[in-house]
């Protein structure tokens, strides 16, 4: 819908492959974090719900 950035988390993945992704997607999204169309965590949940 309105986000402009997620980002996934993959329990298979160890520490640092986490750590690495995190970093990269801080790096390519910075401008996002924060940004009123990111959605919090209520909108996150209902939107989850609607389409779980």
């Amino acid at each position: 819908m309105n986000m402009k950035s997620v980002m996934i988390f993959d329990p298979n993945d160890s520490e640092e492959q986490t750590v690495t992704k995190f970093m990269d997607w801080m790096r390519d999204n910075h401008s996002a974090v924060g940004d009123k169309a990111v959605p919090g965590v209520k909108e996150t949940q209902e939107y989850l719900r609607r389409y779980a």
